[in-house]
């Protein structure tokens, strides 16, 4: 139930379905769209809100270790074909080893595929979909209950305790409603 709610949600959204055929169109490897977008999408719905209301860029997350194209080469492709203003911030798994400690305070081996990124995220964040055959295929390692619920808990095996805490004063600044989990 809470799968055909999300599908039917992003089905709804052109701006995401325009992006979805577009990754497909330039063939980006083991990609999804993913994360605060899809998320934020369904608590849109949930609240009555516009369906991009508070949604700042379309993350997607792509795997390529050859490296053949830079993430910007890929960014810059993806804006010459849309028809939307919102940014797309697309971010190639294979090296989030060499950035992500600095960031969000644990160091990580380095991943083997999209999806391992997307396991390390918060739980209800950690949504990925794309098209396969036309069709929207999700990726919820965590499920959908939290994203469903709009509540936030930690994952503790990819961020620090004070990273955490600061991402949340900026997600209940945004979402006043959310349930946001101790650490």
């Amino acid at each position: 139930m809470r799968e055909k709610y999300l599908v039917d949600t992003i089905s709804n959204i052109p701006e995401m379905m325009e992006l979805l055929k577009i990754l497909n169109e330039i063939k980006l490897p083991n990609h999804y769209l993913a994360g605060g977008s899809v998320t934020q999408a369904v608590w849109n719905r949930k609240l009555g809100n516009d369906p991009l209301y508070k949604v700042k860029d379309f993350d997607v997350v792509y795997f390529d270790q050859k490296m053949s194209r830079s993430e910007k080469e890929y960014e810059a492709e993806i804006d010459s074909r849309k028809a939307y203003l919102m940014p797309v911030d697309v971010k190639n798994q294979a090296n989030v080893h060499e950035w992500y400690g600095a960031k969000f305070g644990n160091n990580i081996e380095p991943l083997k595929e999209s999806e391992d990124g997307i396991r390390m995220w918060l739980p209800c964040f950690a949504v990925g979909i794309r098209l396969v055959d036309d069709v929207l295929d999700v990726f919820a390692p965590f499920g959908l209950e939290d994203q469903a619920n709009m509540i936030i808990r930690p994952n503790k095996t990819a961020m620090s305790k004070e990273n955490y805490d600061t991402m949340n004063r900026s997600f209940k600044q945004r979402w006043p409603n959310l349930e946001i989990k101790e650490w």
